[in-house]
């Protein structure tokens, strides 16, 4: 593996001030996973966060539910989930949004017709993560039914005034106007700062924080300064800091 050496340059800058990092949970710290209930972080994983943790001030950013991380991470670290619509700091859970609770009624109501979507669509399965609904579509063989069932969720959210989030094998309705880039942004409050993430909503977070050191895990067009190949580049670099 190989870190660009202008990354290291950057980092070895910003080791001591007030150095800020913001990472990306899913194919960033551990690979992209079929089953979306098993991606439990490791033990190398675990060492690394409680490491980072411990000297700087960090967070995980996700579209995770929070009880979802949490499950996968534990609750001894800062989390901004939910794309950013939910974040726990320093143990005190915080919701962004007034009318959170609206959007989780919402959800709730077409999860209860899941049994029904994943018997019409055959691969589909959902996940309601308490205010954003995620369709994985990665068991999905038929392009065809894939297709119908992605116009299916564009209606929903335009029924329903949520934003459409189209991502690697799934989609998903989310909270309007809520982004991991603009919650970024506020938790960073102008201190120097590392984003990772592998995936578009991170594209977000590298767009509304250009002068932070942005890295990108994986392939595809991207906004950031550095590519990095994989969730194992990713710790070899984290590792370093």
């Amino acid at each position: 593996m190989s870190i660009p050496a202008d990354l290291i340059r950057r980092a070895e800058l910003l080791k001591n001030s007030s150095l800020k990092l913001f990472l990306d949970y899913d194919g960033t710290l551990i690979p992209i996973k079929m089953d979306p209930d098993d991606c439990y972080a490791d033990s190398e994983l675990k060492d690394i966060l409680n490491s980072l943790d411990n000297n700087y001030e960090m967070y995980i950013v996700t579209g995770r539910s929070l009880d979802d991380i949490t499950k996968f991470i534990g609750n001894a670290y800062n989390v901004i989930a939910l794309h950013g619509a939910v974040m726990r700091i320093g143990g005190e859970i915080r919701e962004n949004i007034p009318d959170l609770a609206y959007f989780t009624q919402i959800c709730d109501r077409i999860f209860k017709n899941r049994k029904l979507f994943e018997s019409q669509y055959d691969g589909l399965r959902m996940y309601n993560k308490n205010g954003n609904l995620l369709f994985h579509l990665g068991l999905m063989t038929d392009d065809r039914r894939k297709d119908e069932l992605e116009g299916l969720v564009r209606n929903m959210g335009e029924e329903n005034m949520m934003d459409v989030y189209e991502g690697k094998m799934i989609m998903e309705l989310r909270v309007p106007g809520i982004n991991k880039g603009s919650a970024i942004h506020k938790m960073r409050n102008g201190s120097n700062a590392i984003i990772a993430g592998d995936d578009r909503t991170d594209e977000e977070s590298f767009e509304a924080n250009g002068d932070a050191v942005r890295i990108k895990v994986g392939i595809g067009k991207t906004k950031a300064d550095f590519v990095l190949s994989d969730y194992r580049e990713m710790r070899q670099f984290l590792k370093l800091l």
